[in-house]
């Protein structure tokens, strides 16, 4: 047996051994990146950021109508 054959043999065993999904780092990493999304959902839009985007509403509501007027 040639030694690509061996070390593929030897990883493939490894693998087996392992327990599925205990130590698995994409799972772990699927899991944090879950929590921390559900975490930012569940936070409320701050009081200045929904002012911002009320000024900036009205901001564009205002050029819109000034821009129509001249036409």
């Amino acid at each position: 047996m040639n030694e690509k054959k061996k070390m593929s043999h030897d990883n493939s065993q490894q693998g087996a051994l392992r327990r599925p999904g205990a130590d698995d780092p994409n799972r772990i990493i699927s899991q944090k990146l879950k929590a921390y999304y559900a975490s930012v959902q569940d936070e409320g839009i701050p009081d200045r950021f929904l002012d911002l985007l009320e000024k900036l509403d009205a901001a564009e509501r205002s050029a819109k109508s000034g821009k129509s007027g001249d036409e």
